[in-house]
């Protein structure tokens, strides 16, 4: 089972970076992949059991379910429901934790699913790829 983890330091406070990372339907409004993240089934968006629907620049949608929540911890885990990605089982954490020299957040984004060999590493890069993105994207957002 593959497993993919990115971190970073974003220039601000955890609580600034969590504010925007936190909401679950408002991926689209700080990640550019997206161009759009609407809760589905009318569960609030940040209590377990939220289902979004995310729009991706090419067209195509993943359905992903909040299954896990935090504020304290700063943590969000989720897993796809539907995706046209060859992959299963997918499981994601986000987590966003203080720095507390120089008030900065230390943002750690990870999971691990199921994906056929022939696909491994294509998938591997793709998820790294999407999470250093997003990870850059909250840092701009705060600090450009």
């Amino acid at each position: 089972m593959p497993q993919v983890y990115v971190s970073g330091v974003v220039a601000a406070p955890a609580s600034r970076v969590w504010s925007i990372v936190a909401p679950f339907d408002g991926l689209a409004g700080w990640h550019p992949a997206f161009t759009s993240s609407v809760i589905t089934n009318g569960v609030p968006a940040n209590l377990v059991g939220a289902e979004r629907l995310l729009g991706l620049r090419d067209g195509g949608e993943i359905r992903e379910r909040l299954i896990g929540f935090s504020e304290f911890e700063r943590t969000c885990v989720y897993t796809i429901l539907s995706s046209p990605l060859p992959i299963s089982e997918y499981i994601a954490t986000l987590r966003v934790t203080p720095v507390t020299i120089g008030d900065r957040a230390f943002v750690e984004w990870w999971s691990r699913f199921e994906v056929a060999p022939a696909d491994r590493e294509a998938m591997v890069g793709l998820i790294r790829g999407v999470y250093e993105a997003g990870i850059d994207a909250v840092a701009g957002k705060l600090t450009g």
